[in-house]
């Protein structure tokens, strides 16, 4: 009977040094993950997949996975397998993924129970402190996002003012030099040589203007006037003249105009601006000739215009800077840089929206939604 109670003793002490063991390693799991709760999302979950296998009952037999908003990283050696502990990603409520622990199978493993309730717990206890994490990088993340919005706003207003102050000053002076240009034209007491150097005046001036136009567009100095318009008309008056300058170039025009397309309200000016500089930004796309597509169609209370390249394309980083002012990938003299940011600017103030498509050497695709009514 003593030496029964002695075993038992042992026993008692043996489970409990395990017990406290297991704790050890929980703890120790929870302060390491704490500890890196301050490095960026990918280094805090890298950092869990490391330290989570050793914190288990069999560290040398378990892996993991985690899932995040439909991404997700593991550990080398993870296999499904029905060995398995699962605890759900929670952050606001709201499910955005689960931390899975997996068991090799192994002769030490008790089958139909491989995992230990503190295990369970340890999972939940992780899976909390990691959607803590994932919450506050969203906020950081929103911070600086609101943050780049507000000096993107702070630069479109400074630089809205500079614009329409440099429009006012170069209208007065421009506007003489084009109609005394034309006058000394009209007079006819000039040689071949003159009359050429006359006419680059004349086009010259007449190229500044349409700069100057995008300018008091873009600062918001010309007033819009809404009336009913057509967008097939627009587009087909644009593309007449446009086609015949471009058919040397081997650019291949194509219309699809949705002959049920209903009248909008609209600024007829601003929406030929629009497609006027789509279509231009689309041809310069394909120095080497290609298929410009422009169509129209309707979607419930809006109308849809599509301006399709078969060009160069653009890579990711000069599709986030096309919209910013004076952001041009042509050649010094060529372009402006303010055409997109133009069309961005009407498309807004129609109460529309802009959706671009364009991977390189693949062309590019821009939707513009506007509204059948203000």
């Amino acid at each position: 009977m003593p030496k029964l109670g002695f075993y038992l003793c042992n026993m008692e002490k043996s489970l409990a040094n395990i017990k406290l063991r297991e704790r050890v390693k929980e703890l120790k799991c929870l302060y390491e993950l704490s500890r890196s709760a301050e490095n960026d999302l990918a280094t805090v979950i890298n950092k869990t997949l490391k330290i989570l296998p050793a914190a288990m009952q069999f560290p040398k037999l378990a892996e993991v996975k985690i899932i995040l908003d439909k991404q997700i990283f593991s550990t080398d050696n993870y296999k499904d397998t029905k060995l398995s502990i699962t605890v759900p990603l929670t952050v606001d409520k709201k499910k955005r993924g689960s931390i899975e622990v997996i068991y090799h199978k192994n002769s030490s493993l008790n089958l139909s129970h491989p995992f230990l309730p503190e295990e369970k717990k340890l999972l939940t206890a992780v899976a909390q402190e990691l959607s803590h994490i994932v919450k506050r990088v969203g906020v950081e993340k929103d911070k600086q996002t609101l943050k780049l919005q507000l000096q993107h706003a702070e630069r479109l207003a400074f630089v809205g003012e500079l614009t329409a102050g440099i429009a006012h000053e170069l209208n007065e002076p421009l506007g003489r030099i084009l109609g005394f240009a034309q006058l000394i034209r009209k007079s006819g007491d000039m040689n071949e040589q003159q009359n050429v150097d006359m006419e680059r005046i004349i086009k010259a001036s007449l190229y500044t203007r349409e700069i100057i136009k995008k300018l008091m567009i873009f600062s918001r100095q010309m007033p819009q006037q809404i009336i009913s318009v057509n967008l097939n008309e627009i587009v087909s008056n644009i593309l007449y003249f446009i086609d015949v300058r471009y058919q040397s170039q081997k650019i291949q025009i194509q219309q699809k105009l949705s002959p049920h397309l209903p009248i909008i309200y609209a600024d007829p000016v601003q929406i030929s601006q629009v497609v006027v500089n789509l279509v231009t930004n689309g041809i310069h796309a394909m120095p080497a000739g290609g298929e410009l597509t422009i169509s129209t169609s309707r979607l419930k209370n809006n109308v849809k215009l599509i301006v399709k390249d078969s060009g160069h394309g653009m890579n990711s980083e000069t599709k986030k800077k096309i919209f910013q002012p004076f952001f041009t990938t042509k050649p010094i003299g060529q372009g402006t840089g303010l055409g997109l940011s133009v069309v961005q600017g009407i498309v807004t103030s129609h109460n529309g929206k802009i959706n671009v498509q364009s991977s390189l050497g693949q062309g590019s695709k821009f939707e513009i939604i506007l509204p059948i009514k203000q």
